[in-house]
């Protein structure tokens, strides 16, 4: 099976739950990497979750603070998620 490579970006400007990425029926995906950007002129939190098919919502960062115009790498190790 091939492998499919995908860049997700998504630009949060509310606190609403949103969604990065959908892992396709009977797929594996691995996360290499989990970047967070915090452009705005004060500090900021970020909660990352993944939820799977039952709706089980498992917490990888809880209230990860992010400092005023700073980036974080939220993974150190490869992240895999399935369907």
């Amino acid at each position: 099976m091939a492998n499919n490579y995908k860049n997700a970006k998504v630009d949060l400007a509310n606190t609403n739950v949103t969604t990065l990425y959908t892992a396709p029926a009977a797929h594996t995906g691995i996360f290499k990497s989990i970047l967070v950007s915090n452009d705005s002129g004060s500090s900021d939190t970020i909660t990352l979750t993944i939820t799977d098919s039952a709706s089980a919502v498992f917490s990888v960062y809880k209230v990860k603070s992010v400092a005023s115009n700073a980036t974080e790498e939220l993974l150190t190790q490869p992240l895999v998620v399935m369907e």
